[in-house]
């Protein structure tokens, strides 16, 4: 081999790239999973309180039309 490819192959070390451990990883992952399932289950009760709030209001300002 060449002196560039041996010095090449000694600064490129995977395990030098890699701060965190495969059980680390897990977690993350783990963590990220949760956060997406809260995050989706708030949408979603935001989504419903906006039908219901957008209903109340169609049907109150349909009454007060009609009534007058």
């Amino acid at each position: 081999m060449s002196e560039s490819t041996e010095t090449h192959a000694a600064v490129h070390t995977p395990a030098a790239a890699d701060p965190f451990s495969k059980q680390e990883l897990k977690g993350f992952t783990a963590d990220d999973q949760e956060a997406g399932r809260a995050i989706c289950k708030m949408l979603s009760l935001f989504f419903v309180y906006t039908v219901i709030a957008m209903g109340l209001s169609t049907y109150v300002t349909y009454t007060w039309v009609m009534s007058q």
